[in-house]
């Protein structure tokens, strides 16, 4: 026996572990060949009839083999697995994309493109602003006669910049005074009391200035809505398996990240520690996610921010559980550090 282990656990442990290298039913001929268990072909048989009794293995119908249940999985996960060190590749590949000198939006958006890059599934980050960001600068600089560029930089560094286009051209005089109006209602504000405090300011303004004002609100409004918006990266992933595989499982979970405010309700209550979580199908509660798993982990308690991978229930585990971890430690690094003016 290994690592402690009875007959029964090792018995399942050796099961979770060739099914969640090939998918395939198990047989108990193949698990008594296994070097680690010393024992005989009946008696392995005996013992996989238990494990089925207990719910932890089942038999599918096209098979005299044995696949793990969701309640086996989990066993196996919190009793017996054994996480595998990070491959240099990947070590390399988080420290020369997550650099401390990004706005946050930024270093968001590398670590769920590199999370779904590196491991060929879906990444999921929690809306990388939290409702509180306060307006530390706004600008507007001219293009031409008819066009303005907007620069709005927040508190942690992120800049939001949009060219306004304007029906006739904008005299020097309206500019300064259009300046000094978003000066006056949004540095200093959170973003969403900077959009009241101008809708306000519009009462009282006509022609051009509120015209250039209307166009401000209207650009800091759709930004406040795509920040609240979580990041999903890697449905392509999905959709080729779905397609391939003609799985219209696959489908229902392409439909819920489209639509993702039900996945962010299940991850927000699991990430109020610093405890990396998993989810097991079934376990989630939520019918679309019966034959994936979620690994998910906060990287920052204030404002709230958590990541999140999903895929297959048959996932390499040891080696994806270190990566979200590590993927998280890098962005609490540096998101901890104070940030240079821009």
């Amino acid at each position: 026996m290994t690592l402690g282990l009875n007959r029964s656990d090792l018995i399942l442990k050796l099961i979770v572990e060739q099914y969640l290298a090939d998918g395939s039913p198990v047989s108990s001929k193949a698990i008594s060949a296994q070097p680690a268990l010393q024992v005989s072909s009946a008696t392995v048989r005996n013992t996989m009839m238990q494990l089925e009794q207990l719910g932890l293995i089942r038999s599918p119908h096209t098979s005299a083999g044995r696949i793990p249940t969701t309640q086996g999985i989990r066993l196996f996960i919190d009793k017996m697995l054994q996480l595998e060190p990070l491959p240099s590749r990947w070590v390399n590949e988080m420290q020369q994309n997550l650099l401390p000198q990004l706005p946050v939006s930024l270093l968001c958006q590398k670590a769920g493109q590199l999370l779904a890059n590196l491991t060929g599934l879906v990444s999921i980050l929690s809306p990388p602003k939290s409702s509180g960001r306060v307006i530390r600068q706004v600008d507007l600089v001219r293009l031409a006669a008819d066009r303005l560029l907007l620069v709005v930089i927040d508190e942690e560094g992120d800049i939001l910049h949009r060219v306004l286009s304007q029906k006739l051209s904008v005299d020097a005089m309206t500019l300064s005074r259009a300046l000094c109006l978003l000066n006056a209602a949004l540095c200093g504000q959170q973003w969403l009391d900077g959009i009241s405090r101008l809708s306000l300011m519009l009462k009282t303004e006509t022609g051009a200035i509120a015209g250039l004002l209307q166009d401000v609100m209207g650009q800091l409004s759709l930004d406040e809505l795509q920040q609240n918006q979580p990041l999903v990266f890697g449905q392509h992933h999905l959709l080729q398996a779905a397609e391939s595989q003609k799985d219209p499982a696959l489908q229902q979970v392409i439909q819920l990240l489209e639509q993702p405010a039900c996945l962010m309700s299940l991850l927000m209550p699991l990430t109020l520690d610093d405890n990396t979580k998993l989810i097991l199908g079934r376990e989630s509660g939520i019918p679309q996610l019966h034959n994936v798993s979620v690994i998910t982990v906060r990287y920052q308690a204030k404002p709230h921010r958590y990541l999140a991978l999903l895929g297959p229930r048959r996932m390499n585990y040891a080696r994806l559980i270190p990566l979200v971890e590590a993927c998280g430690q890098q962005l609490s690094k540096h998101l901890n550090q104070p940030k240079q003016s821009p």
